[in-house]
């Protein structure tokens, strides 16, 4: 799964990286993007392709009550599940981030050890998404997002099993494409080569969403 992750990348540099309009929100560096939290998203629509603020927790437009909504949907089932289903086909998202974290069990039950992953050669990356909007009669509408997770590559499998599917800079456009043929979206949907990724463990201090500051990144014991 994906449960965190950071975006410190300046909106200036995000409008060059995903060939956007200037944004018209602010976004200061996050280190500790958390569930239920706003963040940066990329998709296009009859407006074309823009970058907008979405909460993290897809609520599907069907459903009766919002609930807490989906972080993470798993590539492999996410054709077939209702909740998802039909946002893969229509709706998909691009998810900037600097990296992610994930979190190491401990060989004998103890307290899991967080871990920073981020690319290799640095710079943002985007992950998959998922985004939806929610309306009904007197309640706000929401705009929410979910990561799509797939089986984890060498860099991140001695941590965790699963990770964010990343869709490379060559292949976004095809992503957001929403006339792509469901086997065309499909070819996207695995992990990244081997040495995309690289990882240090961290203090257990991001395991708190309101801890968010640079020093989350520094490697354990630095």
């Amino acid at each position: 799964m994906c449960g965190r992750y950071a975006l410190a990348t300046p909106p200036v540099d995000l409008v060059e990286a995903f060939d956007v309009p200037k944004p018209t929100f602010d976004w200061p560096p996050r280190f500790n993007v958390a569930p239920g939290q706003r963040a940066p998203i990329v998709a296009e629509d009859a407006r074309g392709r823009r970058m907008g603020l979405l909460t993290w927790g897809l609520v599907p437009r069907w459903m009766d009550e919002p609930g807490r909504g989906f972080i993470n949907a798993r590539a492999e089932s996410a054709p077939m599940k209702p909740s998802f289903r039909e946002a893969l086909s229509r709706r998909r998202c691009l998810v900037p981030a600097d990296g992610f974290y994930e979190w190491q069990p401990a060989p004998d039950g103890g307290r899991k050890t967080p871990f920073w992953i981020h690319p290799a050669g640095g710079g943002v990356v985007s992950f998959a998404g998922l985004w939806d909007s929610w309306e009904r009669p007197g309640h706000e509408p929401l705009h929410t997002f979910a990561i799509l997770t797939t089986d984890a590559n060498d860099d991140v499998r001695k941590i965790h099993d699963r990770m964010p599917v990343v869709i490379f800079e060559a292949d976004r456009a095809m992503w957001l494409d929403r006339d792509a043929s469901p086997s065309e979206v499909k070819a996207l949907l695995h992990p990244p080569a081997g040495g995309t990724f690289v990882s240090h463990a961290v203090s257990t201090r991001v395991n708190t969403p309101a801890e968010d500051d640079e020093s989350l990144i520094v490697p354990l014991g630095g």
